[in-house]
């Protein structure tokens, strides 16, 4: 397997530095499990006299013993040791006292905040009381992103108006994640497999093909894909059940609201607040289309692992157990993400400007990108197959036949993306937009 270092996250260092320079800072870290804040904040730290304390998934007191212990190492002072107290903000005005010209990272705080939420209200009182006025860093991280945006960024937190940044640190994008593979078109694979989570990355590029990754880790009741959306939803959210049904109604197709209320037979009021929740996470999106109607509505799952999962994994638990999975559907799973990976690649590389991006349907015509610049109005078409010229051309007038239901003021022109296309540079030359996945690398 190719060694691995530290990937992107410049511009995240970038505003950490400032924040470092500009004393004393609070910055407030999120992102969703595996995304990378330890290692962002590890690999920040390492030129800095740091307290870096990782909370554990525990009971109150496991945790404010192992503060404890990490006190006395940072200060080389045991007596912290011996302190008897079940108050947070002893603890914390211990270190607060002691500490200065340093970096404070309280790692995972949301695991601190389940055992006792009294710890934000004592936290408020030691960076108003002590840490705000010396030439300290604090940095609060979380995962669980329910918990971050209710209790330590809204308006009703007692932390709310301290802190000086906030950063929700995303998955990297596709050309990022290609720096984990040797080989780039499977790495482009595996990407629309998993997207940009590091770990999940990294465990791709232990593979040689997309068959063996997926038959191992997603078909596999070893394999870590096999319940990690249990692990992905089950700690930020209850009713798991009524969740899944939503995701597997989206999956099989029910992309409107009243569809999927219909699949789970309730009633769309009831299910709406669900969709927000799971919209809230990342985990689903809503499109309207562009250049239609706003008040029409679809839903799509956005988190690749999630989409993988119950278009491969869930469907075939019965066969998974007895060994006899298989890896039909795919190439519907690639046809849906390259989609995605589709509106990446024109964001990330610019081959054509934009103002806005989107999907557009009409009365079940659908164009899968459109591109509007100004009074011009990109119409492209994503598939996942190679196209011989003659195929590409067809797909170019279908999406000249379609632009008749498109309601634009200016011109149009076409484009098709797709794996591999043959007369690629003639097509261009005829004024046509055409990009393939040599493109993307």
């Amino acid at each position: 397997m190719k060694a691995v270092n530290f990937i992107d996250r410049e511009r995240e260092m970038e505003i950490l530095s400032r924040e470092w320079r500009k004393r004393p800072s609070f910055v407030v870290l999120y992102g969703r499990r595996r995304v990378g804040k330890t290692r962002l904040m590890r690999e920040f730290s390492k030129d800095k006299r740091t307290f870096f304390f990782t909370f554990p998934e525990a009971i109150k007191e496991v945790q404010m013993r192992e503060f404890k212990r990490a006190v006395a190492s940072f200060l080389g002072d045991e007596l912290i040791l011996k302190v008897e107290t079940d108050n947070w903000f002893d603890l914390l005005s211990y270190l607060a006292d002691r500490a200065d010209d340093c970096l404070v990272v309280l790692d995972e705080f949301t695991y601190a905040i389940k055992s006792d939420r009294k710890i934000l209200s004592d936290l408020q009182r030691i960076w108003d009381g002590t840490l705000g006025e010396k030439n300290v860093m604090l940095v609060i991280s979380g995962s669980l992103l329910g918990m971050m945006w209710d209790d330590v960024l809204s308006y009703a937190s007692p932390l709310y108006g301290r802190r000086t940044r906030s950063i929700h640190l995303r998955p990297l994008n596709y050309t990022n994640a290609l720096k984990f593979f040797q080989e780039r078109e499977y790495g482009i694979k595996a990407y629309m497999l998993v997207g940009g989570v590091p770990p999940y990355l990294r465990l791709a590029s232990r593979y040689s093909s997309v068959e063996e990754f997926v038959r191992e880790e997603f078909l596999s009741d070893y394999g870590l894909f096999y319940d990690e959306p249990y692990v992905i939803l089950g700690e930020e959210l209850r009713e798991l059940k009524t969740y899944f049904s939503i995701l597997r109604a989206i999956a099989e197709g029910n992309r409107r609201l009243e569809r999927i209320a219909n699949y789970l037979g309730l009633p769309a009021r009831s299910v709406y607040p669900y969709l927000e929740t799971l919209m809230r996470l990342g985990l689903v999106e809503r499109e309207t289309p562009l250049l239609g109607s706003r008040k029409v509505s679809l839903y799509r799952i956005s988190d690749p692992v999630l989409l993988v999962w119950f278009l491969l994994t869930y469907p075939q638990m019965a066969d998974i157990a007895s060994g006899t999975a298989g890896l039909d559907n795919l190439y519907r799973v690639f046809s849906v993400r390259f989609e995605d990976l589709a509106r990446e690649f024109l964001i990330t590389k610019r081959p054509v400007e934009f103002e806005t991006l989107g999907r557009w349907w009409f009365k079940g015509e659908e164009i899968d990108i459109v591109a509007i610049n100004g009074n011009v109005a990109n119409l492209i078409e994503v598939k996942w197959r190679n196209l011989s010229g003659r195929e590409a051309r067809r797909v170019l007038r279908d999406l000249e036949s379609k632009s008749k239901f498109v309601r634009f003021e200016g011109s149009f022109r076409f484009g098709v993306i797709a794996k591999e296309v043959e007369d690629k540079e003639e097509l261009s030359r005829e004024g046509y937009l055409v990009w393939d996945l040599g493109d993307f690398l």
